[in-house]
């Protein structure tokens, strides 16, 4: 009989749905969420392991008020639902049937990454943070991050920041402070993540850390949270901007309590970085926010088809015209936005390269000698500062040639497959002749 792969979960609907057709979601046993349109999912939902080709045949056909034939049947089940890693394995084939477990390779993901905090730990972490998002600790926290900013304002805090920072300058320990709450808060960034997942009824996944295009990033499994509403899903892109805003009201606190000037540069560090969370052009909060605004899981994946469709006399994209209108032109101005940007970065990136390298070579160099030296002397603070400033001379360029080999990987292979063919076709053209 035919039924689904172990531990495959029905969603249902997807809720704000940017497409003209309801799209439904069901989620694979290893997390991974897989979208699909309605005569799909109907399929899936009659696989129960009780009906045959037959049984599941006549089903559809009543459902969907069209005839369906058995043939149709195995070819969706073949074709669709068993390469994403859907269907159970078949015993009866002679390599047991067993799913493809298709996963995502999405554009501009984080890829080189590995998990540190496992699920349940993260669930206890989601749990006890949960009571952050009830509404009136929600607005009581966020009037306490725009008051205390009011108050450092206007007790002349912006006339102490170039003044804070310099000092840091003569007191290498302080950077290194500085750096340590900002990874810190980094990790509360990704608690809020996990957090308002769980608040609304998803189930978090790992937590860990990875790099990032070309810096280093912490990251949070929260796939799960397409099972939730709009509003659900939007509370959990917010929920790590929100916790940054909780991270920098305690700061501020302390601030004022302390006159610290290294908290002062701390705090300006981390509005800057809780800012640019809100950019839409690579997957950071915006990204997910503005998906979700517009009901469109993947908005990368509609790049292709959008920029098709704006070229002149040419029919819009399937792809597109599936998309309600107003969404279709909220992607095709993201589309305008995007492509330019990531075109000045890699344009840059390769005009940049060969008059930057000697210097960072150089300076390479120079932070090595200084790392000697202050372990010469002793200077403890010193040495990790300096070996902390290679690490992040190193990581963009790092980055960046992972970067840039991840987005040639595809044309290359793409190509090598093409020049395979062709020389088969002519070795065989050979011994023809």
């Amino acid at each position: 009989m035919l039924r689904l792969a172990e531990g495959t979960e029905l969603i249902g609907e997807y809720q704000g749905s940017g497409f003209q057709e309801p799209r439904y979601i069901l989620r694979r046993a290893d997390g991974q969420v897989i979208q699909l349109p309605w005569l799909l999912f109907l399929l899936a939902s009659s696989l129960d392991g009780r009906r045959d080709l037959q049984q599941v045949a006549a089903l559809l056909s009543v459902e969907s008020g069209r005839g369906v034939s058995a043939q149709q049947v195995s070819y969706l089940m073949e074709n669709r639902l068993r390469p994403a890693g859907i269907m159970a394995a078949d015993p009866g084939a002679v390599d047991g049937g067993a799913p493809t477990k298709l996963k995502s390779d999405p554009l501009l993901a984080l890829k080189f990454r590995v998990g540190v905090v496992p699920e349940r730990t993260v669930w206890r972490i989601a749990g006890v943070f949960g009571p952050m998002f009830w509404p009136p600790v929600i607005l009581a926290a966020l009037a306490a991050f725009v008051g205390l900013d009011v108050l450092i304002i206007a007790w002349g805090g912006l006339a102490q920041i170039v003044p804070s920072a310099l000092a840091m300058i003569y007191q290498p320990g302080l950077s290194l402070l500085v750096l340590a709450l900002i990874l810190t808060s980094a990790s509360f960034h990704e608690c809020g993540h996990v957090s308002a997942c769980r608040y609304g009824g998803a189930k978090p996944g790992v937590m860990g850390l990875g790099l990032y295009l070309v810096w280093p990033a912490l990251y949070s499994t929260v796939t799960d949270s397409y099972r939730l509403s709009r509003a659900g899903r939007l509370r959990t892109d917010l929920g790590g901007v929100y916790f940054n805003a909780v991270f920098i009201a305690g700061m501020s606190l302390a601030y004022l309590a302390t006159g610290a000037p290294w908290l002062l540069v701390a705090i300006v560090v981390l509005h800057i970085e809780s800012a640019t969370q809100f950019l839409p052009m690579i997957r950071l909060d915006g990204y997910y926010i503005l998906s979700d605004l517009v009901g469109v899981p993947d908005l990368f994946s509609r790049m292709g088809p959008v920029l098709m469709s704006m070229i002149p006399g040419r029919a819009a994209h399937p792809r597109v015209r599936e998309l309600k209108p107003w969404v279709r032109w909220t992607i095709t101005l993201w589309v305008a936005i995007v492509v330019p940007s990531l075109l000045y970065w890699v344009i840059g990136f390769v005009i940049v390269v060969p008059r930057v390298l000697p210097v960072v070579w150089a300076r390479l160099l120079e932070l090595q000698h200084a790392v000697s030296t202050a372990v010469s002397a002793g200077h403890v603070a010193e040495a990790t500062l300096g070996v902390v400033n290679i690490l992040l001379l190193l990581l963009p360029w790092a980055g960046s040639l992972l970067l840039l080999g991840m987005i040639l990987r595809r044309p290359v292979c793409a190509a090598w497959v093409r020049w395979g063919r062709r020389a088969r076709s002519e070795v065989v053209m050979g011994r023809s002749r």
